[in-house]
């Protein structure tokens, strides 16, 4: 039995890292940044040849629109630093992707006209966010400063349990925590 010689199961969004210029020879649709990273050039299917050490990216069509400044997005946020969110947009316009094949960045000072100390008090990992796109470049640039926009489904630090807006802030039905994020008036749970 033979090794296992091309791994094609992961999909990438194009600007997304794939490796440095010493681990992989890219094939097609990578290009290699000014540090030396390779990047996917559009959303499709890295296929790596680990044997060969050669790395490309299937270009796929995605459903739906490309997103462009002026549009609201809603996404997940995936991982996030007291200054950065970066969001996976599962719904531009309200036209839904399958699966998010987009990434939007929201910046600290992009969730509202007063000095918020750190960005854990707007929004939190694992929670959904409707903002808007403020660039026509990938990754999106995105705010929430506006009043429909913000936290539209969020969770409890304390349980994890859905949270409940009462009044301006957010309460655990199961452990009583009162919660304060950068709620828009679409929020979900009331």
């Amino acid at each position: 039995m033979g090794l296992c010689m091309s791994i094609s199961t992961r999909l990438v969004t194009p600007g997304r890292v794939i490796g440095d210029r010493g681990e992989f020879m890219p094939i097609d649709g990578i290009y290699i940044d000014e540090n030396s990273y390779l990047r996917s050039q559009y959303v499709g299917v890295l296929q790596i040849d680990v044997y060969k050490k050669y790395a490309s990216v299937k270009k796929i069509n995605v459903k739906g629109v490309m997103p462009k400044q002026g549009d609201v997005i809603e996404g997940v946020v995936t991982s996030m630093s007291d200054d950065l969110a970066f969001i996976g947009i599962y719904m531009v316009n309200e036209q839904p992707y399958r699966i998010p094949v987009y990434t939007g960045i929201l910046h600290i000072s992009q969730v509202s006209v007063e000095f918020i100390n750190s960005l854990y008090d707007a929004v939190r990992l694992g929670e959904v966010v409707r903002a808007k796109i403020i660039n026509n470049n990938y990754p999106f640039q995105l705010t929430i400063k506006d009043p429909k926009l913000g936290v539209i489904v969020s969770y409890c630090s304390v349980c994890g349990s859905i949270l409940y807006k009462k009044d301006d802030k957010l309460v655990c039905p199961k452990c009583g925590s009162v919660e304060k994020r950068k709620v828009s008036s679409f929020y979900i749970y009331r």
